[in-house]
């Protein structure tokens, strides 16, 4: 398998794993908006995140500019570590969530850095 595909692969997992969040946070699903209360977060917030997370998925996948591409991962990064800073900080171990944001962040870097690869720097 080539780098691109390898890539791809890659990429495609990490947009389902945030679009399927992203659409409980749309659908203010139960266990999304208990996660909310247990964090302390207002359960307004679900709609922007959700949008965001959708925008951000378009991004790397169909934007023709690597900077927004690089400020979309910034933002799941953001995004994934104040989740999972959350739910440590407070001592909330709520599975799926404990195990499911640190997946995701694991996913984002290697989407990243398999970008990065298969891109020239500064294109």
């Amino acid at each position: 398998m080539t780098k691109l595909g390898i890539h791809n692969s890659i990429k495609t997992i990490f947009s389902l794993f945030i679009l399927i969040s992203a659409m409980g946070e749309f659908t203010h699903n139960e266990t999304v908006v208990s996660s909310m209360v247990v964090i302390q977060m207002p359960e307004y917030l679900l709609d922007l995140l959700g949008a965001l997370k959708v925008l951000g998925v378009i991004a790397i996948w169909f934007s023709p500019y690597s900077w927004i591409k690089e400020w979309a991962y910034a933002g799941f990064v953001f995004d994934l570590i104040g989740a999972i800073y959350a739910f440590l900080i407070l001592k909330e171990f709520i599975l799926p969530d404990i195990i499911m944001a640190p997946a995701a962040l694991i996913l984002c870097i290697l989407t990243y850095a398999s970008w990065r690869n298969t891109t020239r720097v500064g294109a």
